[in-house]
């Protein structure tokens, strides 16, 4: 099977200054399964994508902070998806058939605040390193399949090419409740699966390298602050 993926990445910069911050908006596409994605983030944390089903922009910044509108955001989430599936018959015939590569995920699970039992909270499953890009989560709440109040994010880039992912569950645990996060990736032998229950550490314990879900209003207004200096970057990976 060949897989062929184009990633198109626009870098915002702040003007002749150290780098310090990445706001990035990324147009992705991947001739396997014919889908694409458009989102905008900051420093790896999503604020805004395309939703190519309900055909609008959609915000993922907390509703205590004002939301972004971009004109015609959507209008070039269409176009952009519409280019990059268009150059990939290119890419996969300018690539040739270069070694594959896979890179199992790494995951956790763990909790945005401290359980309290019959209050509402969200489990989320931060998913990260992975390649190529197509994975699937599934929930269950002791053993029975969840698919009601779960999130999946767009992917985030790394350096390396590999990708970023997470999921939240939103539910009302009651006390001995457990909640498992099952990955599925073609990197993996077998599904695999992490299970939070009530002897996990709590959220002010959970290592630094989890992803930050809510954005600061300060990070909002530096967002909306950037200096101009705007590159391009394609980066295109094919593996058969």
């Amino acid at each position: 099977m060949k897989l062929c993926v184009i990633l198109i990445i626009s870098l915002i910069l702040p003007a002749n200054t150290v780098f310090v911050h990445r706001f990035s908006v990324l147009c992705g596409c991947s001739d396997s399964v014919n889908e694409a994605e458009f989102f905008v983030s900051f420093n790896q944390n999503e604020v805004l994508y395309g939703d190519f089903k309900a055909q609008k922009q959609i915000n993922r910044l907390p509703p205590f902070v004002g939301q972004i509108n971009i004109p015609d955001f959507y209008d070039n989430a269409v176009d952009c998806k519409h280019i990059c599936l268009q150059k990939i018959p290119n890419v996969i015939t300018a690539a040739g058939s270069p070694a594959e590569v896979k890179v199992p995920p790494e995951f956790s699970i763990y909790t945005r605040h401290q359980v309290v039992p019959g209050e509402e909270n969200n489990f989320v499953c931060f998913i990260k390193n992975f390649y190529p890009p197509h994975i699937t989560v599934n929930w269950t709440r002791n053993g029975v399949s969840v698919t009601e109040g779960v999130y999946v994010s767009q992917y985030s880039l790394n350096d390396d090419g590999t990708f970023n992912l997470f999921s939240t569950l939103t539910s009302s645990p009651r006390a001995g409740d457990e909640y498992s996060c099952t990955v599925e990736h073609e990197a993996l032998d077998s599904p695999q699966t992490r299970t939070w229950d009530e002897s996990d550490v709590p959220p002010s314990e959970t290592p630094s390298e989890t992803p930050t879900v809510v954005l600061a209003v300060g990070i909002v207004v530096g967002i909306l602050g950037l200096a101009t200096g705007m590159f391009f970057v394609i980066k295109a990976s094919c593996f058969r």
